[in-house]
């Protein structure tokens, strides 16, 4: 069942679509709800979506050989309103070492990638969105490889602190410290010294 076009319509990444293609897109698509700390995709499951998350946080992990966790992605509708999918996707591969949880209730819109791909070489503006998503996805893998390869904790973590602030309220100070490559104590002290500078300059 079609979902409905003012659905589509009134999400900020759809809202430059014309009708017709709005209307293809909602033949399509499914919307979810997931609870808090509910998963989207499980390690080793097969998974042939890509989506538009709506409202809320997604955590990108995946397991070391040593069983510890790690967070590589931190997403949310306010920073990244762009279609998504599995990083395998890039290798034409639907089975995924990743977990994508939700760090509270999130709402999304689902699409099966092949019929979305489908649309895109059918409708220009369809195709121009996956593009500039994609542009997007390749843009944050370069800067998070940047980022850990060339700055310090401390210039990390301000920058993370300046960037994503709807994610720094949100997501536990574990899960913060993991994606920066830092310990949670090793967070706390940099939290004290962003502080100290901060009531130094006024």
């Amino acid at each position: 069942m079609a979902v409905p076009l003012e659905l589509l319509k009134n999400s900020a990444p759809f809202q430059q679509l014309t009708d017709q293609e709005l209307a293809a897109l909602s033949e399509i698509c499914r919307p979810m709800i997931l609870a808090k700390k509910s998963k989207l995709v499980e390690s080793g499951s097969m998974f042939d979506h890509v989506f538009v998350l709506t409202a809320g946080l997604l955590r990108w992990y995946f397991d070391s050989d040593e069983g510890s966790e790690n967070n590589i992605f931190l997403t949310s509708e306010k920073e990244h309103p762009m279609i998504v999918g599995i990083p395998e996707f890039y290798d034409e591969q639907r089975q995924t070492k990743y977990n994508i949880e939700a760090v509270m209730d999130t709402q999304l819109l689902m699409f099966p990638k092949g019929a979305f791909e489908e649309l895109a070489f059918q409708h220009r503006g369809i195709y121009q969105f996956y593009i500039k998503s994609l542009k997007v996805v390749i843009s944050a893998l370069r800067n998070r490889t940047e980022q850990l390869c060339c700055q310090s904790p401390d210039t990390r973590y301000e920058t993370f602190l300046a960037n994503r602030p709807f994610i720094t309220k949100n997501a536990s100070r574990k899960h913060i410290a993991n994606f920066l490559g830092i310990t949670p104590n090793s967070l706390s002290r940099l939290t004290a010294r962003v502080h100290k500078k901060k009531h130094s300059k006024k």
